[in-house]
């Protein structure tokens, strides 16, 4: 298959798009602290508040993280607190064809479609991304069971995209077979791995929506404010060692050739109602 376009920012329609994330960034807070919710600017987003103040100037997008009871604290306070004739709360829950384990803060009346995902029939509209975080057992023999279960779960539950998209036959054809498997099967053995420890105290945490990266607890024990775009938001304490065990020397700058963001797009709509298309 052949690499698929997508649609190039400018620098203005690249600061119209932070302008819709911010705003969603914003209302996430809001909630947040109204219902004493903990959460914590993560990956590409905490990088560019410690950074850069605000957003890495070629980013493209907005990562949360929560811990997995206020990630679910956070859904249930979605429900009566949101402000819905702007925004909608995206798990599986609220969208029977959203396959994503992790939520999405999404932004009505906008567009903002993956390359890749046009035939897929989740609801739509700009987003911010917020990822849980689980407890895991300090067991290795444990941690790669839990890690592998969640991993082939996700990789279930994105089949959908990968039997069109993937690059080579035999892969497309790998992931049509797993796109037969029920979907509210994979879901409830993805939660049952993800939540094994979730009632114990451990060392370690893991991101079992995204990657098989471990990050110690001690980094998420306490929240600090940092700045962002001139707003305050929460950061968790040990972003040094976060950053550095993802990025390496993370405040330098990359090379010119991979500044770039990642969430590739083939139709986006604005709330202005600017239409952008490959």
């Amino acid at each position: 298959m052949q690499e698929r376009d997508y649609v190039k920012l400018n620098h203005n329609q690249l600061k119209k798009l932070h302008n819709e994330l911010l705003t969603l960034l914003i209302e996430f807070d809001r909630i947040c602290k109204k219902y004493n919710i903990q959460y914590f600017l993560s990956y590409g987003t905490l990088l560019g508040a410690i950074r850069h103040k605000g957003f890495i100037p070629w980013d493209d997008d907005i990562d949360v993280q929560m811990f997995r009871k206020d990630y679910e604290k956070f859904c249930v306070a979605c429900k009566s607190e949101i402000d819905d004739t702007k925004f909608f709360l995206q798990n599986q829950q609220s969208d029977d064809h959203y396959n994503w384990v992790y939520g999405k803060l999404r932004m009505k009346n906008t567009s903002y479609i993956r390359t890749g995902q046009e035939h897929v029939m989740q609801q739509d509209g700009i987003f911010m991304d917020i990822f849980p975080i689980d407890n895991i057992t300090p067991s290795k023999y444990k941690q790669k069971l839990s890690l592998l279960m969640c991993k082939m779960c996700r990789k279930i539950l994105w089949a959908q995209v990968g039997k069109r998209v993937s690059q080579k036959i035999y892969s497309r054809a790998w992931y049509k077979g797993l796109s037969f498997i029920p979907r509210n099967l994979t879901i409830s053995v993805f939660n049952f791995f993800a939540n094994l420890n979730r009632n114990k105290e451990t060392a370690q945490l893991s991101c079992n929506n995204l990657t098989e990266r471990l990050f110690k607890s001690e980094w998420y024990s306490e929240e600090v404010l940092v700045e962002f775009e001139g707003y305050k938001f929460y950061a968790p304490k040990g972003y040094n060692e976060i950053l550095n065990s993802i990025y390496g020397e993370y405040m330098k700058l990359p090379a010119l050739e991979k500044r770039q963001g990642h969430c590739y797009a083939s139709h986006i709509k604005f709330s202005d109602g600017l239409e952008l298309k490959v």
